[in-house]
């Protein structure tokens, strides 16, 4: 998380809540630590899950005033259920962030498709993986995602890599250091460059920058190339953007999908790890390479 915050004016404390500090003995010592290193005035809980609601519960005793996110739940599970789905667009997370803010007294003033441009720097030396024709598009290919109903076919994803260097585009697979090797064998043949596992985060963010489109499942790569400030090509299947993840800025026409009209099933999930009620992944395997590489030339033409 640390180099998501590098480039912003905040002071980041890393904890780790499975080790150093496990269980509430150790959510205590956190809790005394920050007390003592910071004296808040006031604390905002983001997350809102068990281990941060403990820690507020420390700091509330000693009165300081706590306010936290109200993620709604029921409206994720209104969207996402099988029958009788009230379809409707959810605040997007981050107004739900902003919201607590303005809860505790802070003005705000944020708007989800204004997209942000955080000036990531990095010294780390990316020439190997650019073009040497500065003119050639240069697109991002992210085709991994935590959940198999939020990922695309690799196959497919083979075929549109495929497809974008035949059109003379310069093509970065990004992924986590466990998808190295499935990305190598998705590069094997191509001229593209893999950076799974070879960098930071830090790294990779700067990296991200250098793109004209990124491609991406529902996933942790959308939302950094939608910091980076550059045009997102998202892939969505059992997971929608109503439910209030979709990626920042203007990005809504750039999302390839099955349209709801074709596949009512869908979102079947808030975060994909459900199993699919058809058994066949529909929303999914439908989407053709077509579909998607239209999304690309489309994003190219805005950037």
């Amino acid at each position: 998380m640390e180099p998501l915050c590098t480039p912003l004016p905040v002071r980041f404390h890393g904890a780790d809540v499975t080790k150093e500090y496990k269980g509430v003995p150790g959510l205590w010592r956190l809790y005394k630590e920050l007390k003592k290193l910071y004296h808040p005035d006031v604390i905002i809980d983001l997350h809102y899950v068990l281990r941060s609601r403990v820690l507020s519960i420390f700091f509330k005793s000693n009165g300081t005033p706590v306010y936290h996110i109200n993620k709604g739940r029921e409206g994720k599970k209104a969207l996402s259920r099988p029958e009788n789905k009230v379809r409707r667009q959810l605040p997007h997370t981050t107004e739900r962030y902003a919201e607590v803010f303005r809860q505790a007294g802070l003005q705000l003033d944020f708007d989800p498709k204004d997209q942000p441009k955080i000036n990531f720097i990095s010294e780390a030396d990316l020439t190997s993986l650019l073009p040497e024709n500065l003119d050639t598009p240069i697109i991002g290919l992210a085709p991994f995602a935590q959940h198999k109903g939020k990922m695309w076919p690799l196959s497919k994803s083979a075929k549109l890599l495929e497809r974008l260097q035949a059109l003379g585009y310069h093509c970065i697979l990004f992924g986590g250091p466990q998808e190295r090797k499935e990305l190598d064998k998705l590069a094997s043949g191509t001229m593209s460059r893999n950076a799974a596992g070879n960098f930071t985060l830090g790294v990779e963010l700067t990296l991200m920058k250098e793109l004209d489109v990124m491609i991406a499942m529902d996933s942790s790569n959308m939302h950094m190339a939608t910091l980076a400030g550059i045009p997102v090509v998202s892939i969505w299947g059992a997971t929608h953007s109503a439910a209030g993840f979709g990626p920042l800025g203007e990005n809504e026409d750039l999302k390839a999908e099955i349209a709801i009209d074709k596949l009512e099933c869908r979102p079947c999930s808030v975060y994909g790890n459900k199993p699919c009620l058809r058994g066949d992944y529909a929303c999914l395997n439908w989407l053709e390479v077509a579909d998607v590489l239209q999304k690309v030339e489309l994003a190219l033409k805005h950037s």
